[in-house]
């Protein structure tokens, strides 16, 4: 693995603006960052909390760090397996999910226990998922043990 170095406080405003879209305030933290060829990693305390590859994806951790306000989508217990071997999402296994969710905003699911497994792009909106319970609601993205946590330990 490359090496991690402290990011200035300009470049670490970014990542606090990005996902403070998400209703996750990591402000005032020191980010470290890691770089590989598709990828790279934000460190707060020596976790990975924020990865890009295109798009900046928050990570479990930061998830069950600082929970986010918004986008979230909770599961029932059945889901949650295939969910974390990295399955996408299927409306039959949400619970409640955040109305405001539409087709191509970033999710973040939650399990029966109230903690974060994983992070999707959604496929449908909200209120479609609700009223028809049927479909892949969303493509899963990151999940614990996938390739972007193996690539930054």
């Amino acid at each position: 693995m490359t090496s991690k170095h402290f990011i200035s406080k300009k470049e670490a405003k970014r990542i606090w603006e990005a996902m403070a879209r998400y209703g996750i305030d990591i402000t005032g933290e020191s980010l470290e960052v890691a770089a590989q060829k598709s990828a790279s990693a934000y460190y707060i305390g020596g976790k990975p909390m924020v990865f890009q590859a295109g798009d900046l994806i928050p990570s479990v951790y930061l998830l069950n760090y600082r929970n986010p306000s918004r986008n979230i989508v909770t599961v029932d217990e059945g889901a949650e397996p295939h969910i974390l071997n990295g399955s996408d999402l299927f409306a039959p296994g949400i619970v409640s999910m955040d109305d405001s969710i539409r087709k191509g905003d970033m999710i973040f699911v939650k399990s029966s226990k109230g903690y974060f497994i994983a992070v999707g792009m959604a496929e449908m909106d909200a209120g479609e998922v609700m009223a028809t319970k049927r479909g892949k609601a969303a493509r899963i993205i990151h999940f614990p043990g996938d390739e972007l946590i193996r690539a930054f330990p």
